[in-house]
Parts: C-alpha cells; sequence; structure tokens
C-alpha cells in the first residue's frame, strides 16, 4: 500500500524533464528577449548584453527545470507548454517561440535585425 502511494505522488507532482533536453525557448517579455536552452536537465538563460566592442549573445546556468504535461518550470518560471505563454510572478508575462536545437535557437537571436532601426 505505501509503494502504491509513493508511486501515485511522484506521478502527480512536477518530475525531472528529460524530453525537452536539446530543445531551447525565446520569449519575449515586455519587449526584450530571455532565451532558455535545456540540457542534462539544466536550464541556460541567453541574453543580448553590451559587450566592449558590440552586442553579445551571453548565457548563464540557472538550474534546473521541472515539467508536468502542461508547463515547464525554472525556478519561478512557469511556462504552458500548449500556448508557450511565459510567466514569472504573477506580473512578468510574454510570449515564447520553440527551437529544436541549438543552431537555431542561436539564430533566433539575430542581432543585426533586432538593432537595424535603432539611430544610436
Amino acid at each position: 500500500m505505501k509503494k502504491i502511494l509513493m508511486l501515485l505522488l511522484v506521478l502527480n507532482s512536477k518530475v525531472f524533464a528529460g524530453e525537452i533536453d536539446g530543445k531551447g525557448l525565446i520569449c519575449k517579455v515586455y519587449g526584450d528577449l530571455i532565451g532558455y536552452y535545456f540540457e542534462n536537465n539544466r536550464t541556460s538563460e541567453y541574453k543580448i548584453i553590451g559587450g566592449e566592442k558590440e552586442l553579445e549573445l551571453k548565457s548563464k546556468d540557472i538550474g534546473k527545470y521541472y515539467t508536468n504535461e502542461n508547463f515547464i518550470f525554472i525556478n519561478e518560471i512557469k511556462i504552458d507548454r500548449k500556448n508557450l505563454k511565459y510567466q514569472r510572478f504573477s506580473s512578468f508575462r510574454g510570449d515564447c517561440e520553440a527551437f529544436k536545437d541549438l543552431k537555431s535557437f542561436k539564430k533566433g537571436f539575430d542581432i543585426e535585425l533586432l538593432t537595424k532601426e535603432n539611430k544610436i
């Protein structure tokens, strides 16, 4: 009986997710792009930041991710797997686009296209 109860608890809770490893999301949150790439049950966050000579794409490990049938959870971030809506806390919201591999994911951060209309 205890084993069955434990199994039910495990199946109904958030699970370690390996099924999205090797995939990424780029989310537009209040006009800024934030990328999340999933690998080895961990999440790397990608952002465009100013470098010494030009803008650069930088990444940092932000920890493990978890999934269930409806959502991806990354710390306080929740992303709906069906419509790719992004939510952080209760107020930060955005939309995401999915990428099937690291190459296409990085290509999604087209810095030249994003900055072509900048005046300065």
